[in-house]
């Protein structure tokens, strides 16, 4: 089921206040951008096609923010 964008929203807000105990739980980068991107991958697939730009600017500002890599679409 898609969610509304006010629940998206509210899923990156957790991934971001999580960001910061990923990094710890993962010593590696990779292992850290392995953590993050699968985070985000989850939000985008809940994510209906009408409102993909809006949330790929979501979380362009989260990983601009935090100084992650975007996450891979695909």
């Amino acid at each position: 089921m898609l969610k509304s964008r006010q629940d998206l929203r509210s899923m990156l807000c957790r991934i971001e206040a999580m960001i910061e105990l990923l990094r710890s739980k993962n010593a590696g980068e990779q292992d850290f951008f392995r953590s993050t991107d699968g985070a985000f991958q989850d939000v985008l697939t809940q994510c209906g096609h009408e409102d993909n730009d809006w949330l790929f600017n979501l979380i362009d500002q989260v990983c601009t923010r935090q100084s992650i890599p975007y996450p891979a679409t695909g």
